[in-house]
């Protein structure tokens, strides 16, 4: 028996909102900064902690790096973020399971009652678009990023940080959410 799976359907799990949604302008929010290990990655994710530092009031900032952007964070670094973080960024959609791993961190780490933003080129807006909603979670934040970040030096990962932290910030207080139809 053959079986046809139309990747247009409705998937097969239940869709939640995402309401999570944190008040950062205040004193040392923490802040968890998870690198999938795509080259330069976590270039970017150090970018975007000097960025958040720069408008921030004294946050703690903690990386989280992994050297494998194809798996998912580990379940124990999960549970870590949810019980010792306020808020997480995660890094970096750059390709097909680079994006797939960063939109799932970030849901991951949603469903455990932390506001999360995936960082996605746009190239990849689309794919992390449906990688979200297979997962029931379709609004989950993503921060577009220009394409390619990898491989573009310090200094261009460094003005593309400073461009998409206002974004982070303002879907973390739930006011700007990047949708993709």
């Amino acid at each position: 028996m053959v079986v046809i799976l139309d990747p247009q359907a409705e998937p097969g799990v239940p869709i939640d909102a995402y309401n999570v949604f944190a008040n950062v302008r205040r004193r040392g929010l923490s802040i968890a900064l998870v690198s999938n290990g795509f080259p330069d990655a976590t270039n970017l994710m150090n970018a975007v902690g000097r960025a958040l530092e720069a408008k921030l009031d004294a946050p703690r900032i903690q990386l989280f790096e992994r050297f494998n952007a194809t798996i998912l964070a580990d379940k124990a670094v999960i549970q870590e973020i949810s019980k010792s973080f306020d808020v997480a960024v995660t890094a970096m959609g750059h390709c097909g399971s680079c994006t797939s791993s960063a939109v799932r961190d970030a849901v991951n780490i949603a469903r455990c009652g932390i506001p999360a933003v995936a960082l996605v080129s746009e190239k990849f807006l689309a794919p992390a678009q449906s990688v979200a909603r297979s997962v029931g979670l379709p609004d989950i934040p993503r921060a577009k990023l220009p394409h390619p970040v990898a491989g573009s030096g310090l200094v261009r990962i460094q003005a593309i940080a400073d461009s998409v932290v206002d974004d982070i910030i303002a879907a973390w207080e739930g006011e700007k959410c990047l949708k993709v139809a």
